[in-house]
């Protein structure tokens, strides 16, 4: 009988059901890793909760582990043994998208390219098998909890390039969640001066101890009128929103300097909730409102790096780290405003 391997699949609000799956073997352009470590990303929890009612999904994109096996025509600097990350996006490579170098937004990306009876990128289980272009190497010297977030730091990695900051720009950071907190870390590495607006007060205290210059209680305080005072007045040169409200934006709009930027990163709830702005601030400031999702495959490689070579301290994001026993109770920390990443472990 061939040897199985557990996997976690979503199917109904709240409810998980753990499979036991025959461990394949990788293709030509496959390899097969031994997950050691996941992190417990808002999209999962909100399938978990049923705010994304997707059904079924074998959820999981954080992902660090052990390379085991791969295909004759991987080509590849990791060797088995090697502790690697997975990017599990899907990046056809032949699409509209993919082609114009927006491979972030692959226009296949919801289409099921393995021969998974479950779609989703399964990093909740034991074994995820993954195409080669998903593959990187991490470093064989720093733990699966922390290369297990690198899939995060590429994501703010493409929200930061986007957003073109120059040195000495004043830049607001809207929530101070672990992804909030990642751009603070990304934006003063880039010689920027960082507000954090954030009405929880732990949170804006973690946010001033990793560098933020100032904050904002935007429930106590005006927001624009803290904005304009800590940048002399002239606004913020860009703004990011990492939390799903979305007054936020129409909030951040108001404190723009001229020319300046708001990235809308966090994705908003509910779905489809419109905004109101006035459209003569484009036309007399010339501002730009703008989002990202997701990362490149350069963004990724980008934070491998940045991991590997401890540029950027992630252990002060980890919250709490449960067997894969217990992922239920590890979603259920993971909702808590008290925590950053849960990470689920597989040993």
């Amino acid at each position: 009988m061939a040897e199985t391997y557990k996997r976690s699949v979503f199917v109904a609000p709240k409810q998980i059901r753990v499979d036991d799956v025959v461990i394949p073997e990788p293709g030509p352009r496959q390899a097969l890793v031994k997950v050691k470590a996941c992190a417990i990303c808002t999209w999962e929890q909100r399938i978990y909760t049923g705010e994304d009612p997707v059904y079924p999904l074998s959820g999981g994109h954080e992902i660090s582990g052990d390379l085991v096996a791969m295909g004759s025509q991987v080509y590849s600097d990791a060797k088995i043994g090697d502790r690697v990350v997975a990017s599990r996006l899907t990046r056809c490579g032949y699409c509209e998208s993919c082609r114009r170098g927006l491979d972030s937004i692959c226009d296949n990306a919801r289409r099921n390219f393995s021969s998974s009876d479950v779609p989703g990128p399964s990093g909740l289980s034991e074994y995820v098998l993954i195409e080669d272009y998903q593959l990187y190497k991490g470093a064989n010297d720093v733990s699966y909890e922390e290369l297990c977030l690198t899939e995060p730091v590429a994501c703010v990695i493409r929200s930061i390039r986007k957003a073109q900051l120059e040195r000495t720009d004043t830049v607001v950071v809207i929530g101070a969640g672990i992804m909030g907190l990642l751009h603070v870390l990304l934006a003063k590495q880039a010689g920027t001066k960082v507000i954090v607006s954030e009405p929880n007060l732990k949170r804006s205290e973690f946010a001033k101890a990793i560098g933020a210059d100032y904050i904002i209680d935007p429930v106590n305080e005006s927001f624009k009128d803290k904005v304009l005072d800590y940048s002399k007045g002239r606004g913020a040169n860009a703004i990011f929103t990492a939390v799903s409200l979305a007054s936020a934006i129409e909030q951040g709009i108001t404190a723009l300097a001229k020319g300046g930027r708001l990235s809308v990163y966090g994705s908003i709830h509910p779905r489809g909730t419109k905004i109101t702005i006035d459209p003569n601030d484009f036309h007399g400031k010339e501002i730009t409102l703008t989002g990202t999702v997701s990362q490149s495959r350069e963004d990724f490689l980008q934070a491998t790096r940045m991991v590997a070579d401890k540029i950027v301290d992630l252990k002060p994001f980890i919250s709490k780290v449960l067997p894969f026993e217990k992922l239920a109770e590890a979603i259920q920390w993971a909702l808590s405003p008290d925590t950053y990443r849960v990470l689920v472990k597989m040993d």
